[in-house]
């Protein structure tokens, strides 16, 4: 497999920022030259995963002092996703490992996790810091809940894959999604009430927005892409789920998978969702589904 590519639009313009990032990207392809692609080493490859986690929490403790020193308004809200990573996503990844005796499986996942997070992290969160991501914004009216939702997707989106992403408007059963994969997440409040998200994405435009994202060419999907563009599609969606609750975080993700297509016409077929919102990329285009669920119905 190709080295993933660090490209400079994943740059926000501070050093000690920008210089971790580089630094975790090369440590995360470091170990996947050494397990996945040589299968040896696996000492090497354990040193690296520590190496990796100690260096992440040495930069979430930079980039939150730097927040501080600049009076950051979003704050709270950016430490509380690092101390999720740092407290639930990387010790999870851990035990993994050690539970598999680093198989190149879980070598994979943690790869695309931390990979994926990452990318998503920098370009939706991180960009924020220094107001890089409000350069594409469009109006939103924030009395208007379809209007804040479309919004707050659209311009990471567009961040992240330019500005041929555009939304459309809504998506219903006519619009054909090419080679369909459903990939859906459930956020839920402290209050048990929940959020269901769907991502409609067709494989071949998820696999064009893995190689934009990665700097590589990418045939067909593997382990390292569905695991990275998974955590990608978390990132971005925590935002929108932030817009149903009183605190922007309080929703928080309870689970996540794909479905079957067989399972997806199931439980929507006649259903109309709260919201369906419709995106073009070029000749492309891909859905997201909004639906409030009761407790029970979580799966």
């Amino acid at each position: 497999m190709q080295p993933f590519q660090w490209q400079d639009r994943f740059n926000i313009g501070v050093d000690i920022v920008d210089q971790a990032h580089r630094r975790l990207f090369s440590i995360v392809q470091r170990i996947m030259e050494l397990y996945v692609e040589k299968h040896e080493n696996k000492f090497a490859c354990v040193e690296g995963i520590k190496y990796f986690k100690a260096y992440a929490l040495k930069h979430f403790a930079e980039e939150e002092a730097y927040m501080r020193e600049i009076g950051y308004a979003n704050y709270l809200l950016h430490k509380r996703l690092h101390d999720r990573m740092r407290r639930e996503t990387l010790p999870a990844l851990e035990r993994e490992l050690y539970a598999s005796d680093f198989s190149t499986e879980a070598v994979q996942h943690f790869i695309g996790v931390c990979t994926g997070w990452l990318t998503g992290h920098i370009m939706i969160e991180d960009r924020a810091i220094t107001g890089k991501t409000d350069a594409a914004s469009a109006p939103i009216c924030m009395d208007d809940e379809l209007s804040v939702i479309r919004g707050i997707i659209l311009h990471p989106l567009q961040e992240m894959f330019g500005p041929e992403v555009s939304f459309i408007g809504r998506f219903s059963g006519k619009d054909a999604i090419l080679d369909a994969q459903y990939y859906q997440l459930i956020y839920r409040d402290r209050q048990g009430h929940a959020l269901r998200f769907i991502l409609i994405i067709g494989e071949p435009l998820l696999l064009r927005a893995a190689s934009l994202m990665f700097g590589i060419d990418f045939y067909t999907r593997n382990e390292i892409v569905r695991f990275a563009m998974q955590e990608i599609a978390q990132n971005l969606i925590q935002r929108a789920a932030a817009v149903f609750g009183k605190e922007p975080d309080a929703y928080q993700l309870a689970g996540d998978r794909f479905l079957e297509p067989g399972e997806y016409e199931e439980a929507f077929a006649g259903h109309r969702h709260l919201y369906s919102l419709l995106f073009g990329v070029k000749q492309s285009c891909f859905a997201i589904c909004i639906d409030q669920i009761p407790e029970d119905a979580v799966s």
